[in-house]
Parts: C-alpha cells; structure tokens; sequence
C-alpha cells in the first residue's frame, strides 16, 4: 500500500500485484472527529458460555465514513476472549502519544509500547504477540491500512473474524493503538449449566437439517454463492444482465481450505481460503461486483493489511457507507433497511425479502414471524413496513445480546423462546429481545441526532431508473422512488418515534 497527496488532501492507494485497485480521500477532520470520541470493544451477555450462537463481541464508536454512530460485529473466539480476561469490554478514550498495545487481564488493563509492531500485517502481529502472551491469548489488531488513516480499515480479530465495515480500524490506528490483546483464564458465571447444554444438544441436532445451517456448516460454506442476473451486483450494480457472486472455488485453493471456528457453536460458518476467513460479502463484490473475474488473490490482501473488502470495493453508497452485494430493486425492504438504519447499510440488519417470499421463502421460519405479528408468505417486491421495523428490532435485540443472528430467529435454530432461555440459562435474568432491540435502535438514533447525522439516506438514482435487463425471476425488477421514499420515512416513524 501507498499514499500520496492530490490538491492538498491524503490519498491512499492500495496496489495488488503491481496494479491500482482502490483510491480513497481520508476525511482527516471526520477521522480525528472519530479518533477523539470513544471506542469501546465489548462482549455479549452470553459470549464465553460455550454454548451455539453466543461467540459475537462488537466494536462501537464513531465512522469516518458516515460521521456518525458505528457498530460493528464478528464472530469467533475473541468474545470468550474477553471474558477469559475478566471483563465484559473495554473503552479506549482520547489518543495514545505513541503506538501502544492495550493488554486485559485479571479484569484490568494496561498499555504497552508497540512501536515494534507498528508496520506490521495483522497475521505478523498477531504471531508477535501470542508469542508475547501466550497461544491462548485472544488478539484484536489493526493492521497497516489502520495505523495510516484508510477510512475502510477494519479491526482483525483472532486472525480470521473481522470487525468490518464503517472505518473503526482507522479510528484504532488515530488513536495509537495496534491492538487490543486478552489474557487469562476466567470462566465466566453460568447460572443454569444444565439448560445450556440442553439447548447447545437441541441446537446441534437441529442444525444437521435446517437449510440455512447445513449451506452454513459444509462446504464452500456460506461465502461462496452465486444469484440471478439482478440478485447480486455486476459492475456496481449497473449489469444486470449477468449472474453475481462467486459459486466454485478453484481446486487449489479448495485443497487447503481450513475452518476458523466459534466456540461452543458446531456451524462452522467461517471457511478459511487464501489464507483469509470468508464472509459471506467478500467474493461478491471483489469479483463481479468489482469487475475481477479472480478476487481470490484479493481476499488474504484485505486481511492482512486490514482492510474491508464491501467498502474497499463499493462505489454506491448511503451516507457514505457501501452498499451490500444485495440489490435493493430485488428486495425492496431490505433497501428502506439500507437508509433508515442508524449504522448505515449492513445486508445482516434484517431478514432478506426472499425469506419470506411464497417461492422462493423458508417456511420454518414463519411461525417466528407469527409471534411478531407479521403476516407471511408475501409476494417479493411489495413494501412491508410493519414486517421490516419488526425484524429489525428483533435483530437489534440479538445484537444487544451478542447473539449470533446466523445461529438464531427467524430462520435458523435458535428460535425467539430459545434465545430467550439461553440467555436466562446464563445470566439469571430473561430478556425482553424486542425492547432490547427498540432501546438499541433509539439510542443509535439519538446519538445521530446530536451529531446531526440522524437524516434518512437516500438510494442511487439508478435503483430507481434502471430496472433489472436479463430475463428470469427478477426481471423488470425496479424501485418506485415515490413509495419507497413514504415507506422510508414510515419505517423511520416506526423505529424512531
């Protein structure tokens, strides 16, 4: 990676195998904004149980790209990380003076230099510093494109689980710090152990054939996937005359694929290849969604110099933030998601359209929506408002929680009353999911609005003008940007007042 300055501003270039691939301005003012306001890395109230669906921590703090609230997820074992060391998050405030390493344990923390690491790719520092702390150690760690302000940097968890999107990896590297590395042994309080490992069993055979949980757990696993013209983005969603995402997985790479795996949870979602974990994103907009017909190459580029490979690829954007590989015009609803959720467009902040659609929908998971009060099937491409505000406050009180929503309602085996249980099960208290869910959503909102951020994002035109080419189930699919603006600010009302 490179930079350079153009008419006064910082820019950073990024090179793969001799070629220019991305160009972004660093908004030094949007970052130093960042920089200066907390970053806190958390755990959920379940995470180090051991139990399907509970191995989620979350960074939160400010977006550079946005300039307003960010949250950002991962899975893997740096939740349990967290709990081992004795607490349940960290905040980090103002700037280091110099590159440090905030080290947990024993439910305290101190900083130690890292200027030796600063420089380094995350899985170089990452090795440096489990041989510093031991291979038990769990490391959180930026890497270059962090220290040096990239606003799409991402903070690396445990070598393959990512806290993507939304820029906080440069916020990290703003404000000095390499990583953030948990040590220790804690085991964390369980109330009721017996019922957790009932619904650990109940959940493990329920996975063996639930749909969604079976694509998840074998291989190429849920990274690799292909859709019809219209689905997934082609050259930026402008060709929708070709199929998106990547389906096949070249048999060299195939060979060495490995796992990174959750404690406690048998799914397995997260495949290693190229030597970078891949999520479900990645390959779509790397490959057709940026015009690489080899993204692979790509994927252990993004890891190592900590970067995000949505945001790094993406042009179309909402308040700043790059859209998904799901077209909005196919899923309507997903898209009023897209502008009315406080983070920005994320494709895992509410349940996809085509769940619920009489065709193409998974009938398993209706009677979870029954409980919402929502009404399914319904036909793909009709704007529901209600169903959407409802199963975004559902996914709002998973993420409260720390659980994992590929492990949980409305479409896998976690049903609501289980999520409920569990979290009872391990901390003594029974949540109320949705009103978890609604408080989230309104306090993201509320900080929005006092950094005057809080306006509902707005779609590029050509969702609006262009409609799908190619002939198949999605074709002529289009936006009414009349309706989709009411629905916008309906869903808006919903959530928010």
């Amino acid at each position: 990676m490179d930079e350079r300055v153009v008419d006064g501003r910082l820019v950073d270039e990024r090179v793969v195998d001799g070629r220019l691939v991305d160009e972004r301005v660093v908004d030094e003012r949007a970052l130093d904004a960042a920089a200066e306001a907390p970053l806190a890395i958390v755990a959920g109230t379940v995470a180090g149980a051991g139990a399907p669906g509970t191995a989620r921590c979350a960074a939160v703090g400010l977006s550079p790209l946005s300039g307003g609230v960010a949250e950002t997820r991962a899975e893997g074992p740096y939740a349990a990380g967290l709990r081992k060391a004795g607490v349940t998050g960290i905040v980090l405030y103002g700037r280091a003076s110099h590159p440090v390493c905030v080290v947990v344990t024993e439910g305290t923390a101190r900083l130690e230099p890292a200027a030796d690491l600063w420089g380094l790719t995350t899985g170089a520092a990452t090795d440096r510093l489990l041989e510093r702390h031991g291979a038990d150690a769990a490391v959180a760690v930026i890497g270059p494109a962090g220290e040096r302000g990239v606003p799409y940097a991402s903070i690396i968890t445990c070598r393959h689980h990512p806290l993507p999107r939304l820029g906080l990896g440069a916020v990290l590297g703003r404000k000095n710090v390499k990583a953030v590395v948990c040590v220790g042994d804690a085991v964390p309080p369980v109330a009721d152990p017996a019922t957790v490992a009932t619904i650990a069993a109940e959940y493990a055979e329920a996975a063996r054939t639930d749909g969604l949980s079976t694509w998840q757990h074998g291989m190429p696993g849920f990274g690799v996937w292909s859709g019809e013209p219209g689905y997934a983005p082609v050259a930026q969603f402008t060709d929708t005359s070709r199929r998106g995402g990547v389906g096949t997985v070249p048999d060299e790479i195939a060979r060495s694929a490995t796992v990174a795996p959750c404690p406690g949870c048998p799914t397995d979602c997260i495949k290693v290849y190229a030597g970078a974990g891949l999520h479900q994103e990645a390959l779509a907009m790397l490959g057709p969604g940026r015009g690489d017909p080899d993204p692979w190459p790509q994927l252990s580029v993004h890891e190592q110099q900590g970067t995000d490979p949505v945001d790094a690829s993406g042009t179309l954007t909402v308040r700043g933030v790059a859209i998904p590989p799901f077209d909005p015009r196919v899923q309507p609803n997903l898209g009023l998601a897209y502008v009315v959720a406080p983070i920005g467009p994320r494709y895992d902040i509410v349940e996809h359209d085509l769940d619920f659609d009489p065709a193409e929908g998974i009938p398993s998971a209706y009677p979870e929506l029954a409980q919402l009060g929502v009404r399914v099937p319904r036909p793909r491409g009709e704007l529901d408002v209600y169903r959407t505000a409802q199963l975004m406050r559902l996914w709002s009180g998973l993420d409260a929680l720390g659980v994992c929503v590929f492990a949980a309602t409305p479409t896998r085996p976690l049903t609501l009353r289980r999520v409920t249980d569990l979290v009872e099960a391990v901390t003594g208290r029974r949540p109320d999911v949705l009103a978890l869910g609604v408080t989230r959503l309104r306090l993201q909102h509320e900080i929005n609005t006092r950094l005057g951020v809080d306006k509902i994002g707005t779609l590029p035109d050509l969702f609006f003008t262009e409609p799908v080419r190619a002939g198949g189930r999605y074709a002529g699919a289009v936006l009414d940007r009349d309706a989709f603006t009411a629905a916008a600010q309906d869903l808006h009302d919903h959530l928010f007042s």
